[in-house]
């Protein structure tokens, strides 16, 4: 495809994706009251005031699994994508919405909660999604993955070691990531369209281009920028477990089919990533479940230091967008050392915030001479 038709599919995929994204969301809104899907402001981490209604991940589901199948007829799109790589990304998606209408009404344990995540992560690499080969970070050359292969079945599917193995993990952080950090209006949201736009930019340059990858990236950008006036604070609705999960899924797919563009996507989403490891390392060192949630994440801790809620999101849209933006510019090694900073500075914001809320707790006088 030349580079001048790509534009042309790149504005038009965009915006109309997230046209019919903002229009759905005014119906996932109305299912989500006429069943009670509403998450209610009780709880340490519940900061809103009035309930609020859930399943906004439901109108971007629609938008992105429609759109995949209208454009996929034509063969010509998704020249780089097979059809059955296709087929398990709308599929991983519809199964983390199914979960995510389920946990939202039912309020489902950990335990059960997880089976879609995993499903989802396992059909995709079953369809033929997985992480061939890593860049080398002492050479410009490629560290391939596949060492060892397994088809049973008559070949039915095939399983590829340490390939699959490191496209399911990815997969599981980048949902995870997306699913913890869920805690303010519009932060998950504007960090998807953040960091699919920086893997559909990358994938249009002329030293990577790849036009396919660009599309579809194009296309969750679009879908999620069409849910954002409505999830803004304050927010009208929700994106829900699904729509939340299906954020970090977006992303870990992109940056696998887009010739495993892992880094871009992890220097996006490095502060979400970083912030979950150093909450369950906390928990972990406290005698705590570490899949307990709690309000420890960094965003909580700001908030609870004082800083506005608009103010907060600004502020780690900003650094995910100057992140991707920076990994565009350097190499392998420059990538990774890139994420161990950002890494280091989340760890710093959750120690400063600390600081702040300590300073923010009243002071006790003791009352008598016992208690000194």
């Amino acid at each position: 495809m030349p580079a001048g038709t790509l534009v042309w599919y790149l504005a038009i995929v965009l915006l109309g994706s997230a046209l019919v994204s903002y229009v759905l969301s005014f119906a996932s809104r109305r299912l989500a009251i006429e069943y009670r899907a509403l998450d209610m402001p009780r709880g340490q981490r519940k900061i809103h005031k009035l309930p609020m209604p859930l399943w906004g991940g439901l109108g971007i589901a629609a938008t992105i699994c429609i759109a995949v199948l209208f454009l996929g007829l034509d063969g010509s799109i998704f020249q780089k994508i097979t059809s059955w790589q296709l087929i398990g990304f709308a599929a991983g998606i519809l199964v983390l919405n199914f979960g995510g209408l389920l946990d939202d009404k039912f309020d489902l344990k950990p335990g059960q909660a997880i089976l879609f995540p995993v499903v989802a992560a396992l059909i995709v690499i079953f369809t033929g999604t997985t992480i061939g080969h890593v860049t080398h970070p002492g050479t410009s050359g490629a560290l391939f993955l596949d060492w060892w292969t397994w088809q049973p079945f008559n070949g039915f599917f095939k399983l590829v070691l340490p390939s699959d193995a490191l496209a399911f993990v990815w997969l599981m952080v980048a949902m995870y990531a997306a699913k913890i950090s869920d805690g303010l209006d519009g932060l998950v949201t504007g960090i998807a369209v953040i960091g699919a736009t920086m893997v559909g930019a990358l994938s249009a340059l002329p030293t990577y281009y790849q036009p396919a990858s660009a599309i579809l990236a194009a296309l969750v950008t679009g879908s999620y920028l069409g849910f954002l006036p409505r999830n803004m604070h304050p927010a009208k609705q929700f994106l829900g477990e699904g729509g939340a999960t299906m954020a970090g899924f977006c992303l870990g797919f992109l940056a696998i089919v887009s010739s495993a563009k892992i880094a871009i996507a992890m220097a996006a989403m490095a502060v979400p990533v970083a912030d979950v490891a150093i909450v369950v390392l906390r928990r972990v060192l406290n005698g705590k479940p570490w899949y307990k949630g709690d309000s420890s994440h960094l965003h909580f801790r700001l908030l609870a230091a004082g800083l506005p809620h608009r103010s907060i999101v600004w502020l780690l849209w900003l650094i995910s967008a100057a992140a991707g933006v920076t990994a565009l510019l350097l190499q392998t090694r420059g990538k990774i050392f890139l994420v161990l900073i950002l890494a280091l500075m989340t760890a710093l914001g959750s120690w400063f915030a600390d600081r702040q809320i300590r300073k923010r707790l009243p002071t006790v006088e003791p009352r008598n001479e016992q208690e000194k």
